[in-house]
């Protein structure tokens, strides 16, 4: 059916109606049901929340520390082990992290101050241009709160890399 043109595969084992409208976290949503702990983050969460004008280059993934790590010989994807607390449901509050439903599947997200911290956070896998682009977007959002920004950079350990710039970008 698929080399018939009647459905699309998303990701593998999970197919869609060729002309069935597409949402753009549709990978995130596709693999959610395969791996239901899963949390879309960095690039994939920070052109959601239009952060950068970055490709994303496949879907960003977090996944807790001691799972396995999602793997795919086809799907080009960015899978990240991170501290269980940092992606508990329970504590999506404190952590930043959204749900959504998307092709009626709920996925979560973390949201714009969260992906703005973890695009910081990670400098390896991340370049400063795309972390300093986001940091000034979301400084000039209009929902912008610097102090719940702060506190949630001390909690994930990344306000002593981010105080001087955040700083520079206020004071403008």
């Amino acid at each position: 059916m698929e080399e018939e043109g009647v459905i699309d595969r998303v990701v593998p084992g999970i197919y869609i109606g060729a002309n069935h409208a597409k949402h753009p976290l549709i990978e995130l949503a596709a693999w959610t049901l395969r791996h239901p702990a899963i949390v879309g983050c960095l690039l994939t969460a920070a052109i959601h929340h239009r952060l950068t004008d970055a490709f994303e280059r496949g879907p960003w993934l977090y996944v807790p520390k001691g799972t396995s790590v999602i793997r795919s010989r086809v799907a080009n994807l960015h899978v990240i082990q991170t501290a269980p607390w940092l992606i508990d449901p329970q504590d999506d509050t404190i952590n930043d992290i959204q749900t959504l439903q998307v092709h009626g599947v709920t996925v979560r997200l973390t949201g714009p101050d969260r992906t703005t911290l973890d695009l910081w956070k990670y400098p390896r896998l991340i370049s400063a241009e795309y972390a300093l682009d986001a940091l000034r977007r979301r400084a000039q959002a209009d929902n912008f709160h610097l102090p719940a920004l702060a506190r949630l950079a001390q909690r994930l350990h990344v306000w002593n890399k981010l105080e001087p710039v955040l700083q520079g970008l206020v004071l403008r």
